[in-house]
């Protein structure tokens, strides 16, 4: 082989290496959030502490920053919860509020265990937040919070033992919720089965996102209450394609409200991640599964997993690799910076990411 060849076979090396390094980014040690643990969740309280809570088998734990996530505490025990739900989606869920820190923490029975957490004190366990018992069955639940008040929903198979969005109101951070609701239940019986609703609480009401079973195909559906969760509208289809599937694609998207008040989706349809306005045509942001989104000095970040990998898309329309893992979580660290939350082989990562 002459030299002329042994320099442009080295560059094509150098090329390709460059391109799998930039690829495939494995998490750094101060990556590590916490090891044995799956399914975080994040919130960050009105002195900028931030909380990571996570499930360690029946465990329910979390840790704390108060450097904008560059250091955390070692984890705290919230509770033990027999059967305690962190896989696959399912998994505890922590919020802020005005005056209180809220978990809700679903359980293999199909309860959602309710705890609040004031400034000063320890954590106080309030009970179940459905109200028959043993519903909650897939374990899939989301919470939004305005002001002291909470809006919870989640898949529930009360009445008919078929699954359908029912929701509940806490007016007090999450120390007491309201008789649970029946938000929506689909012409054909039944929502689909195994993604996660979303929920969004802004001054303009309660907004709900979830995936439909309607016609053999498994869209995204809006549905909103201006009443404080008392009554809902009627549930309107995002985007204009359809998803002819009779399978759950276990994919339930996100939701965002801007600062103008406008509601902001992300979400799956095959395998094509799309964001949209309620109303609009869906516009083709990524390929990938898994998405969410978190709006930062209103404007919006993107996440999802894409070949193995977590992807962040920037507002600048950069993509950045934050490192192996599924079910990413974002969280605002301030207007031009968020950290992304993450699971890989039973470790929870984070990396802190800024435009």
């Amino acid at each position: 082989m002459n030299k002329k060849s042994i320099v442009k076979n080295t560059f094509i090396f150098l090329s390709c290496s460059i391109i799998l390094l930039s690829f495939s980014y494995h998490p750094k040690d101060n990556d590590l959030v916490a090891t044995k643990a799956s399914m975080p969740s994040a919130t960050k309280d009105a002195k900028g502490i931030v909380y990571i809570v996570f499930a360690k088998g029946n465990r329910l734990e979390y840790v704390s920053s108060s450097d904008n996530g560059i250091n955390f505490s070692k984890p705290v025990l919230v509770d033990t919860i027999k059967d305690l739900f962190g896989v696959a989606g399912r998994g505890p869920h922590i919020i802020n509020t005005s005056h209180t820190l809220s978990i809700l923490a679903p359980d293999k029975n199909g309860n959602i265990h309710g705890y609040t957490k004031n400034e000063n004190d320890g954590w106080i366990k309030n009970g179940l937040v459905n109200d028959v018992p043993d519903v909650c069955k897939e374990g899939f639940v989301a919470v939004a919070a305005k002001g002291d008040s909470l809006y919870a929903v989640w898949l529930d198979v009360r009445n008919n033992n078929r699954n359908k969005i029912v929701g509940a109101l806490s007016a007090d951070g999450g120390k007491t919720w309201t008789k649970n609701k029946i938000v929506y239940q689909s012409p054909d019986g039944v929502v689909c089965e195994c993604c996660r609703p979303s929920v969004a609480f802004g001054n303009n009401g309660i907004t709900v996102m979830f995936r439909n079973n309607w016609n053999g195909n498994r869209n995204l559906y809006l549905i909103q209450s201006h009443d404080g969760g008392q009554s809902f509208g009627e549930a309107k289809k995002l985007g204009e394609g359809n998803w002819k599937l009779n399978a759950c694609p276990m994919d339930g998207g996100g939701i965002v409200i801007n600062e103008n008040g406008s509601v902001e989706t992300v979400w799956r349809r095959v395998d094509t991640i799309y964001s949209c306005v309620p109303g609009h045509q869906e516009e083709m942001i990524g390929k990938g599964k898994n998405c969410t989104v978190e709006n930062i000095g209103n404007k919006n970040v993107y996440a999802w997993i894409e070949e193995g990998n977590i992807v962040c898309l920037l507002p600048t329309e950069e993509k950045v690799n934050a490192g192996e893992g599924s079910f990413p979580v974002l969280q605002q660290i301030n207007n031009n910076s968020f950290m992304c939350i993450w699971q890989n082989e039973n470790n929870v990562y984070k990396k802190i990411i800024s435009f």
